[in-house]
């Protein structure tokens, strides 16, 4: 039985995950690893990365039952329901049972991971970021699941989205399932676009045309109090994401992120200038945009701002935490594309796992198409990664989710950078970008800045094409 306090904790908050222009196709190969730089303890290039056609193990017959140690995201009372119902009706034939180590949230999640493989103590399975799965495939710790994908006809591989499955794939081979996948997409108020003469059902289709319906959207105030705001940017602060949803639209203005041979960044380029100042503008020549400096709480479900990006993990949770929210979402417009960011976290198997058949049953199990949607209505929000799923409701028939499902079953994107200690690398950046958005620095200054901290981060790390897909 699990301990019925965690039942009564918070959910964990999400992020979202999970993309930039410069990288390679998620669909490309991995290119040779340099000499060490794939290495488990022992220092073995093989044991790190794992021979491609490498044999999975033989199953053997289980004569006691196996624990498998699943390091789960949040305390989602849906989530833990179901890993109890497995342990009582399902896993005993198999002679399984799951055990569940929850972390708060997903920064926490991976804190905890790291700290149990330096240990030697890794978990069997963990609900991890794309980037992550990928810096621990550096380093040996990941386990190699093709032998799994092609023998096991009840998984159905081929019934996994390839915009994210593709994101778990290194030198042509699978390290995680992809599960709980998201797009970023902009979210609008009904009733604060009719309140200023837009129609509610005709969201922005360009970029000059978003401008103009956000200062149309703002009112100002005798106070902050009184104020509304015509958008809200993904987050202020300091978290890679500040870099990432920045990279989002710089994305489809046509920039980049990566040098040619992958040896350092070129985030000072005009396009990234373009698009900072577009946003910066917003802020502080609009006035527009809610500035860092002004906290409003519940803003985004309470009229005060009319427009704001988030995940589409949303679309499920608002009418149930906000009933009398009436929101509608908008897909950025194409600038010179309109490519978006697939993000997604997965279940992904350990090398240290001491019964990899036991550990496979489980994760089988938890990415049922059932099961996958039921974490969609009941927990974190974010859609499957199933195929199957889109041709049934709500996905097929609700008005808010038909005209997103093409771009977030098929659209093409890359992911957030996916090389090696990215999330450090991300936030050297956000302070120096956080001085352009406050207007401490210039938008050119600040690029400038940022550019140089990264590149500084990357040589630091011998960051190369070997660490970076």
């Amino acid at each position: 039985m699990f301990d019925q306090q965690l039942v009564r904790a918070e959910e964990a908050r999400r992020d979202l995950v999970s993309g930039e222009p410069g990288c390679a196709s998620r669909r490309s190969v991995l290119r040779s690893l340099a000499a060490g730089a794939c290495t488990t303890a022992a220092g073995s290039i093989a044991a790190a990365c794992g021979a491609v056609g490498e044999p999975q193990p033989s199953k053997k017959e289980r004569t006691s039952a196996y624990s498998v140690r699943f390091m789960a995201l949040g305390t989602n009372p849906w989530m833990l329901e179901q890993l109890e119902r497995y342990n009582k009706e399902i896993g005993p034939a198999k002679k399984i049972q799951v055990a569940p180590e929850p972390q708060p949230d997903q920064a926490a999640l991976f804190a905890k991971f790291q700290s149990t493989v330096a240990s030697g103590d890794a978990p069997d399975v963990a609900r991890l970021k794309e980037i992550w799965v990928f810096e621990m495939y550096l380093k040996g710790v990941m386990q190699r699941l093709d032998g799994y994908f092609k023998t096991d006809k009840e998984f159905n591989a081929n019934d996994l989205l390839p915009l994210y499955q593709d994101n778990f794939k290194f030198k042509g081979e699978n390290y995680a399932i992809a599960r709980e996948v998201s797009i970023i997409v902009g979210y609008y108020n009904k009733a604060n676009f009719a309140d200023a003469g837009l129609d509610p059902n005709k969201p922005p289709t360009t970029y000059d045309e978003f401008r103009e319906y956000a200062k149309r959207l703002t009112k100002t105030g005798a106070s902050t109090d009184d104020a509304k705001w015509g958008f809200d940017v993904y987050e202020y602060g300091t978290r890679e994401f500040v870099l990432l949803w920045l990279m989002m639209h710089v994305r489809r203005w046509g920039g980049g992120f990566w040098n040619k041979e992958k040896t350092g960044i070129e985030i000072n380029t005009p396009v990234w200038l373009e698009t900072f100042q577009y946003f910066v503008d917003l802020i502080n020549k609009d006035r527009s945009t809610r500035p860092s400096n002004v906290n409003v709480p519940s803003g985004r479900t309470n009229g005060k701002i009319a427009m704001w990006d988030q995940g589409t993990w949303d679309i499920p949770l608002h009418p149930k935490s906000v009933p009398d929210l009436n929101f509608g979402v908008f897909l950025w417009p194409k600038k010179v594309n309109q490519q978006h960011i697939p993000t997604s976290g997965s279940s992904a198997m350990t090398k240290a796992s001491k019964d990899q058949d036991a550990t496979w049953e489980f994760m089988k199990w938890w990415n049922t198409p059932e099961n996958q949607i039921g974490w969609y209505h009941n927990a974190g929000g974010n859609a499957p990664s199933r195929k199957s799923v889109y041709a049934k409701s709500p996905f097929s028939d609700n008005a808010i989710w038909k005209p997103l499902v093409p771009y977030i079953t098929e659209s093409a994107g890359n992911p957030r950078p996916m090389c090696d200690r990215y999330t450090e690398f991300a936030e050297s950046m956000t302070p120096a970008l956080m001085k352009g958005f406050t207007a401490q620095a210039s938008t050119r200054e600040a690029l400038e800045e940022a550019n140089r901290i990264g590149n500084a981060f990357w040589q630091g790390i011998g960051g190369n094409a070997s660490k970076a897909l």
